[in-house]
């Protein structure tokens, strides 16, 4: 039986692509504001994250997004926070890591790359 929902995240999976300083989604942009919610929602649903007031420009959406505390009885994997961008003059998505030098690996974009991977293997 087709799953949509796991053809989304495959997609997304096999469209990452890590730069030194973010984590960039090569799929096909939202044409429209609407489809633009369904699909960061989409993610957001299918990836863990808990996401903050978006925050919409002429040409740009970004939000930030919190993970999922993945084992909360142990201190070795805290939540962490990405901004996730779409900019159509650049026709790109892509997530970047936010946050502190004393939240130290988590402001490696392979970790973000990591973490998406992790919670495919959920699907």
């Amino acid at each position: 039986m087709h799953n949509p929902s796991h053809h989304f995240v495959t997609d997304i999976i096999s469209a990452l692509h890590t730069t030194q300083s973010s984590v960039q989604i090569a799929v096909p942009l939202p044409m429209s504001p609407l489809k633009t919610e369904q699909w960061v929602n989409q993610f957001i649903s299918h990836f863990s994250f808990q996401p903050s007031q978006p925050d919409w420009g002429a040409d740009r959406y970004q939000v930030v997004l919190t993970s999922a505390d993945q084992n909360p009885s142990t201190s070795d994997k805290k939540a962490f926070q990405c901004l996730l961008c779409i900019e159509w003059l650049c026709e790109a998505i892509w997530l970047e890591p936010i946050g502190n030098e004393h939240v130290g690996m988590t402001q490696n974009p392979g970790f973000i790359s990591d973490y998406l991977k992790q919670q495919a293997a959920l699907v």
